[in-house]
Formats: C-alpha cells, sequence, structure tokens
C-alpha cells in the first residue's frame, strides 16, 4: 500500500495518479479537503495542465496588472492570457473527487506520527487511538513544516516567506497590483468587483507591510489568513529509500513569486511516474523540476539585493512599450524565455543586470 499524507491538490493528485498500479490510502488530519485556506489563489493559465478548462473554481480572470515601486510610480501591462483567481477550496476538492473516483481511499482526522520500519503510526484525532498501517512507500504532502520531512530526516534547514493575507469589501477595477518589498512582495487581487484579496509574503516585517496594505485598501476586513511559504532549497533532500516528499513538503516552491502549486503537481506527476514506470525521482526532479526552481530562486536573490532606488530604476526602465509587450506576452511561469525575451526587447536591462549578476552565483 501507498500511503500519502495530506490531502491537499498535490497529495491528491498523486494518489490519482497511482491508483491504476498500486493501492493508494490517504491520510488527513482535518475534517474536510480544502481547509484551512493559506493561498492567495492566483495562478496563470499553466494549471490547465492540470485542469479542464470548464470548471467550478475559477471565480474571476484578471488581464491588467500594475507593478508598483516604492515611490508609488508603476507600470501597467494588459496581459495576453488573464491570471486566474480560483477558490481554493472548490481547486482542492477537484482533485480529490478525481482521486475518489480512481478508488483511492481516504481518511480523515487521522495524523501522522512516526514511521516504524515498514508501519506508519496514524493517530485517529477523535478517539485518540494510534494505529499501525503497513506501507511499500510513504509519500508526504503534509505542506512546510511536514511532519513526515521532519520524523524521517528530510527536514533538513528550512527558510520561510511568513504570508499574510484579509479579504476585504472594496469596489475595484479587476486590476492586479503588486508590490516589491524587502526580501518579499505584496499584493492586492481581484476576487470579484466588490472583494479583494490583500496581503504580504516576506522574510521580515510582513505585519509592518500588511498594515501599510489594509491602510492603503480600506474595506471591511471579511476574513484573516496566514501561514508559511517554504524558500526553496537546492540542496534539500527530498526523498531516500521508499519515502518521498512532494510539493510543498520538499519545497518545491518559485521563489520570486512564492508560487507553489504549478510546481507541487509538476513534482506530483514526476513521483506517480517514477513508481509506475520504476525509475528515480531525484532524476526526474532535478531534470524536469529543478531548472525552473534554481532560477527562480536566483532572481529572489538578486530581487532582495535591489535598493528602493534599484526599484524605482527598475520600474522606470521597463515602462515602454517594447518591455511592455514582452511582458504581457510571455507566461511568466516561464521565466528563462521572460528573461531573454526582456534582455532582447531592451538592451539597456542587460547593463542594469550586471550590477547585481554576482547575486546569481
Amino acid at each position: 500500500m501507498i500511503a500519502i499524507i495530506g490531502a491537499g491538490p498535490v497529495g491528491c493528485y498523486a494518489a490519482s495518479l497511482l491508483a491504476d498500479n498500486f493501492e493508494v490510502k490517504v491520510f488527513e488530519e482535518h475534517s474536510s479537503v480544502g481547509l484551512p485556506i493559506q493561498c492567495t489563489g492566483i495562478v496563470t493559465q499553466e494549471i490547465f495542465r492540470f485542469v479542464p478548462k470548464k470548471n467550478n473554481f475559477v471565480i474571476n480572470k484578471a488581464s491588467d496588472v500594475r507593478i508598483f515601486s516604492p515611490n508609488n510610480k508603476y507600470i501597467k501591462l494588459k496581459l495576453k492570457k488573464p491570471d486566474l483567481i480560483i477558490d481554493r477550496k472548490k481547486f482542492d476538492n477537484y482533485f480529490y473527487n478525481q482521486a475518489k473516483k480512481k478508488g483511492v481511499n481516504f481518511v480523515f482526522n487521522h495524523k501522522f506520527i512516526s514511521t516504524r520500519g515498514c508501519d506508519v503510526l496514524i493517530k485517529n484525532l477523535k478517539s485518540k487511538k494510534i494505529k499501525k498501517f503497513k506501507f511499500s512507500h510513504l509519500i508526504g504532502a503534509d505542506g512546510p513544516l511536514s511532519s513526515v520531512a521532519k520524523n524521517t530526516g528530510l527536514y533538513n534547514k528550512r527558510k520561510f516567506f511568513i504570508g499574510l493575507q484579509a479579504i476585504i469589501k472594496r469596489k475595484n477595477n479587476n486590476i492586479i497590483d503588486f508590490y516589491p518589498v524587502k526580501q518579499g512582495f505584496a499584493w492586492a487581487v481581484p476576487e470579484d468587483k466588490n472583494t479583494l484579496r490583500i496581503g504580504v509574503a516576506s522574510k521580515t516585517n510582513p505585519k509592518e507591510y500588511f498594515n501599510k496594505l489594509l491602510k492603503k485598501y480600506k474595506g471591511k476586513i471579511i476574513v484573516k489568513q496566514a501561514g508559511l511559504i517554504p524558500v526553496f532549497n537546492p540542496w534539500t533532500t527530498f526523498s531516500k529509500e521508499n519515502i518521498f516528499l512532494v510539493g510543498d513538503a520538499a519545497g518545491f516552491v518559485k521563489a520570486t513569486t512564492a508560487g507553489g502549486l504549478i510546481p507541487g503537481l509538476r513534482s506530483a506527476e514526476i513521483l506517480a511516474h517514477s513508481l509506475n514506470h520504476n525509475l528515480s525521482y531525484e532524476a526526474g526532479i532535478y531534470l524536469h523540476l529543478f531548472p525552473n526552481l534554481w532560477l527562480n530562486l536566483k532572481m529572489r536573490r538578486v530581487m532582495d539585493s535591489f535598493t528602493e532606488k534599484d526599484w524605482n530604476q527598475l520600474i522606470r526602465e521597463l515602462n515602454n512599450k517594447e518591455s511592455k509587450k514582452v511582458l504581457q506576452s510571455v507566461n511568466r511561469d516561464k521565466l528563462f524565455q521572460l528573461l531573454l525575451s526582456i534582455a532582447a526587447n531592451n538592451p539597456r536591462m542587460m547593463k542594469y543586470g550586471l550590477r547585481h549578476v554576482r547575486s546569481l552565483f
């Protein structure tokens, strides 16, 4: 039996991809799928690699984006392919239902405790009893503070963004706003014409930036959310013997945008392909996922080295027809292509980037 810890979208996706060849059991400590919500819920259309275009979880689309500099100047873009705002509970339940259709067995209100040989110890949170289940493979899909990683020696040293978000009632023009902040970024994302998701992800002082956002975007707070977002570590260990980590549990998150859904789902695909065909999971990750995550990490280090003056200059340099045309047409998930296209269309950016190139190595 394959035991998967965590019934988020990555765990459920892995389960559905493995169910044709293995008995799969998913253990989830909460009573249902999709809660608590700890996500901005904005994705590019790259997500349609994993889900159908006809669905019930895309609740808004936004083509207009503004990227602000510290001096409150901004560059306004109209994306060729709109970003998608999703309902995370419905999104998670899509993957849960797909796994259920494949015959995956879900066990809710059960928390992973530890492993003992080829047994996994699981605590029933209602009865408080601990049961043993034999497994052939154990998959940790249990988030940034993964108990599987901690218990099996795969946790290593980790760094995190601290994410703070509020959903507020506020009329808006369906524009996505992004702000660079020290060691992170902030956002305002329209859920609909009367509702905004505003938040900050930062490694330092997120509360200070969050309070500034609340003052800027005044509105009635519906709910506040908080969570940790892993910063990708290229030296992390994400498997050993028959134990594997996927998604946030492995730290597979883009360091530039803190986006974890697409790399997480991709890691589930790589693991399922590896187990279904008796291939190396490590080789698959290093070949298909690692290069993009590594580049995002290096770009994050460059971004973290920027001063407010640098950000002001960057936004000013990008605010021209040629650069905007590139930014609007290239999927931001494809970072290599985006950077090369900007450099090709605006040679001045190459000269500017030389000041920070040391941060890439």
